[in-house]
């Protein structure tokens, strides 16, 4: 407001200034062109009116004057025999160097500013003849003070035209510009708010692009504030999935330690399964956790064009993970091609994805049960990875929603109280991100069918 307000003040100021100096300079140049050529014509029919009645007089009567009614006075001279002169005696100085210098007819204000102490408002000089009594004659005329009021006046009335003009405009030019700045100023305070009300200012200038920025900014400030109440919400998610996910297998395997130290008669075998359960189980989430928020952050798995050999990271995977199904009275095994078979691929990212595949299907087996991990050619070019289980099995509702996060089947639930099924979702992004396609499918005559495959690459990285 403060800003708009000076604004407009300025501009008034300088309208009113530049206005009263127009008007000024105008009427002065107006008076003094109007007034000079007035006199010209004038002198001349002045000259003419005078000598009429009484031409011999001057022609004949050296110093030969003349008094009008009005006070204008009259004199006459010889221009041959005239010398410098005085204001008193003689013509004018001044004007009788200009009437030397070519100009035929001088004229000459005494304005009061710089004559204070001359009795006549103006003189001019009029060139008749070369030589002769009534050769030069000089006119000077009284101040005339009731005309000079009245031009006051009206000089006054000038001013206080212009002034008023002045304001006028600066209401009708700047009152509109105000307006526009002050939707502006209205739109720029509410930026990001839903109660945005835009400008729209739609005319063809700096401010009519400036609203249209302006509505772009509060588009891209709510896209981001959304986005950002999204994120916050999925952190909000995932922070009570990893206490829900890490309170179960803690207090498990805490319970574990302390009855294995303190029981001595209970069977230290179940214990120890359950503490390496809980372990694994532990490790893997831990390991689950950084890769989700590696892929959240938009981590590359593909960046640098990396290279693993997918047969002998599926075989560390089993291998790590063979203690564990042991204890559960499972077998896990993997079969792969001789020949080296190489992805593109980031090689921990992999290792854990399929170790998510693998730990999945031990955990959600029986006793007696078995995992078999398949690795073979699918066609030239391309790569087919199977896993295999005769657990329980799934729904055809529940084959649908696989890798979702969050989504647990209702045995699981019944079955263990751990898990928000973050690895499945992870193994699901991770494929798409690299370009391996995913499928779940019953396995005959049960269990659960996991294929991935997707192309091969060389061993090489290309230079």
């Amino acid at each position: 407001m403060r800003l708009r307000n000076r604004l407009a003040q300025r501009i008034l100021v300088a309208s009113a200034l530049l206005g009263l100096l127009g008007t000024l300079g105008a009427s002065v140049l107006a008076i003094v062109l109007g007034v000079d050529a007035a006199l010209t014509h004038g002198i001349r029919m002045s000259a003419a009116l005078v000598l009429a009645p009484q031409p011999s007089e001057c022609r004949t009567t050296p110093g030969w004057h003349f008094r009008s009614p009005d006070g204008v006075e009259v004199r006459a001279f010889d221009l041959a025999q005239v010398g410098p002169g005085t204001p008193d005696t003689g013509p004018d100085p001044e004007l009788m160097a200009r009437l030397a210098r070519g100009e035929r007819e001088p004229s000459r204000f005494y304005l009061p500013l710089f004559h204070p102490d001359s009795a006549w408002a103006g003189a001019s000089l009029l060139k008749l003849a070369e030589a002769g009594p009534c050769s030069l004659l000089e006119f000077r005329w009284p101040p005339m003070h009731e005309r000079a009021t009245v031009g006051v006046w009206v000089l006054v009335s000038a001013v206080l035209f212009t002034m008023l003009a002045a304001t006028l405009s600066t209401f009708v030019v700047v009152h509109p510009l105000l307006q526009r700045l002050r939707r502006l100023h209205r739109a720029a305070g509410m930026l990001g708010a839903t109660r945005y009300r835009s400008a729209a200012d739609g005319q063809d200038d700096e401010l009519g692009e400036l609203s249209r920025v302006l509505d772009t900014t509060h588009a891209r400030v709510q896209e981001d504030a959304t986005h950002i109440e999204a994120q916050k919400s999925a952190l909000e998610r995932h922070l009570a999935d990893v206490a829900h996910d890490l309170k179960t297998p803690i207090a498990s395997l805490q319970l574990s330690l302390e009855l294995a130290s303190t029981t001595p008669t209970e069977p230290a075998a179940a214990l120890l399964r359950q503490g390496l359960e809980d372990t694994v189980y532990l490790t893997s989430l831990v390991d689950n956790l950084h890769l989700a928020c590696q892929l959240g952050e938009g981590v590359d798995p593909t960046a640098g064009d990396p290279r693993v050999e997918l047969g002998q990271t599926m075989e560390r995977v089993v291998r790590r993970l063979q203690r564990l199904a042991r204890l559960l009275g499972l077998t896990v095994e993997c079969s792969r091609p001789d020949e080296a078979l190489w992805v593109r691929c980031n090689p921990t990212m992999l290792e854990q994805a399929l170790g998510n595949l693998l730990h999945n299907a031990v955990t959600h087996g029986e006793e007696g049960g078995h995992v078999v991990a398949v690795l073979e050619d699918a066609e030239p070019g391309r790569f087919r990875l199977t896993v295999l289980d005769d657990g329980p099995g799934l729904t055809a509702e529940e084959l649908g929603r696989m890798g979702e996060r969050g989504f647990r089947t209702q045995a699981t639930r019944r079955r263990a109280t751990r898990g928000s099924g973050l690895g499945l979702s992870i193994v699901r992004e991770l494929c798409h991100r690299v370009g391996f396609s995913l499928a779940f499918a019953p396995n005959s005559p049960r269990g659960l069918r996991v294929v991935i495959e997707g192309p091969r690459a060389s061993e090489d990285a290309p230079r």
